[in-house]
């Protein structure tokens, strides 16, 4: 299903990101040279994902919110969105023939689909179990890479069927890309309103669940939430939770949400730990943070990054570019903050609300053009080189380091016990018991053991020519 390729060069890669450089004193255009940063931005991310992921349960504050809030791990999901919503346009550029781009558009949909299903469907399972196999009756139908393929797959669609033979008319002004490029942002109008009228409109009735964890002392006891409502975007009530029940079905959902960590569950919040006594029912529920009805809203992070990538594309001026990205990541980081602290709409990853939207929607592309001027204005290159590097393999370091299958292996060769593992060993004696304390040392392996290797092994990767695709 993926292709692992090697380059004739180690220099290129499946979707060039070209920069035209200035025509001086009449010379002739020189060869346009790559935009490392957007391949930054993605190795930072995945970076951050595996960062979250890892270390996440010693430092909660960087994991995801419970509910209502966003913390740095909430960033990871709308970037990853923000990014492949900038490639679109500068893939599809390379594509001229409309069917044949809709060929590559449904492949790619397709196989993103199926390595979602592999990896977050529940087929592997966590470190320390050893075992694989998921009863399909459990299966997880949603995810990371399931949420990018629809994400992908539609407004990838709605840019090759909008997008003028023209590529250049009538790009003079900020104003102009924006008419330009109208349907996108009236699709993304109608995105935000089909979301906010089922979120606030369907009417949430009472439900009911049995605890399916065979670990739980609960398995098997049947709980009811009552509900009766609509409009609340409170954890048991809400219409998003509501959809993916009736849709998906409750077996189907992710089994172990951040709301589990909540004041209102958890004696231990913001950490992991024991059920309160008095936790209500819907704590021992499942919740699909991927789901269906947050899916929809999610689209909008990506129609907001082909809009970036269009900027990329139609304006050759630094300043140009930096002043429309600012000014848009700007507006929307100021409206997204408006709508959470006045308590109109709360910034939810969760939920996927539309203040959670425009705040890391505007913090993606903030933090896209301070890489643009670190590294495509400044040229400073050389400290970002391990996420450079991560980014050009971002799929590698994906399965292996993000989704844990190296350390996986790893922890299947074991002696006498399955804890007595060189990983285990590593964390103790190299970094634990150097720092006496079991926080300090799990983040700086997360860094060091599980980061920095991979970009070690991306730049190999890289140096060799060899890449993931999908």
């Amino acid at each position: 299903m993926a292709e692992i390729k090697a380059q004739a060069s180690p220099h290129v890669h499946e979707h060039p990101l070209v920069m035209p450089e200035a025509d001086v004193s009449g010379d002739k255009p020189r060869k346009p040279k790559r935009v490392a940063s957007l391949d930054i931005f993605r190795g930072l991310t995945v970076a951050l994902m595996v960062l979250v992921d890892d270390a996440g349960g010693e430092w909660p504050m960087i994991g995801h919110a419970p509910w209502n809030g966003c913390n740095l791990a909430d960033f990871v999901m709308p970037f990853f969105l923000f990014i492949v919503g900038m490639a679109i346009p500068l893939a599809l550029k390379r594509i001229p023939d409309r069917f044949e781009a809709i060929k590559k558009v449904i492949l790619r949909t397709l196989k993103l689909l199926f390595w979602g299903l592999l990896l977050q469907g529940g087929y592997s399972h966590d470190l320390d179990k050893l075992s694989y196999g998921v009863d399909m009756k459990m299966i997880r139908w949603c995810g990371i890479l399931q949420r990018i393929a629809l994400a992908y797959l539609v407004v990838a669609l709605v840019e090759i069927f909008t997008k003028s033979p023209q590529f250049n008319d009538e790009i003079s002004s900020s104003f102009s890309i924006f008419r330009k490029y109208c349907w996108h942002w009236l699709f993304g109008a109608s995105v935000v309103t089909v979301y906010l009228a089922i979120l606030y409109g369907i009417h949430v009735p009472d439900w009911q669940f049995a605890v399916q964890d065979k670990d739980k002392p609960n398995y098997g006891k049947v709980f009811r939430v009552t509900c009766g409502t609509r409009g609340n975007l409170d954890p048991p009530c809400n219409a998003v939770g509501y959809i993916d029940r009736e849709v998906l079905g409750i077996n189907h959902m992710y089994q172990h949400p951040a709301w589990k960590r909540s004041k209102d569950c958890n004696v231990n919040s913001p950490y992991e730990g024991v059920m309160r006594n008095d936790a209500p029912a819907w704590c021992y529920a499942p919740f699909e943070p991927e789901g269906v009805l947050s899916s929809i809203s999610a689209i909008l992070s990506t129609i907001i990054g082909v809009h970036c990538g269009h900027v990329l594309l139609h304006f050759e001026n630094h300043s140009t570019r930096l002043k429309h990205w600012v000014l848009m990541g700007l507006s929307l980081l100021i409206l997204g903050i408006i709508l959470h602290f006045t308590n109109a709409i709360p910034l939810n990853k969760q939920l996927y609300t539309l203040s959670y939207v425009c705040v890391t929607a505007g913090a993606a592309a903030m933090v896209f053009s301070a890489f643009y001027v670190l590294v495509d204005v400044w040229g400073l290159l050389f400290p970002f080189l391990p996420l450079k590097w991560i980014g050009m393999n971002a799929m590698i370091v994906y399965v292996m380091a993000a989704e844990g299958i190296f350390a996986a292996f790893i922890n299947g060769w074991y002696y006498n016990d399955p804890h007595n593992n060189l990983i285990y060993w590593i964390q103790k004696h190299v970094f634990i018991g150097v720092w006496h304390s079991k926080r300090v040392g799990i983040l700086l392996y997360v860094i060091f053991a599980e980061i920095l290797f991979w970009g070690v092994v991306a730049g190999i990767l890289h140096w060799l020519g060899i890449y993931w695709k999908l």
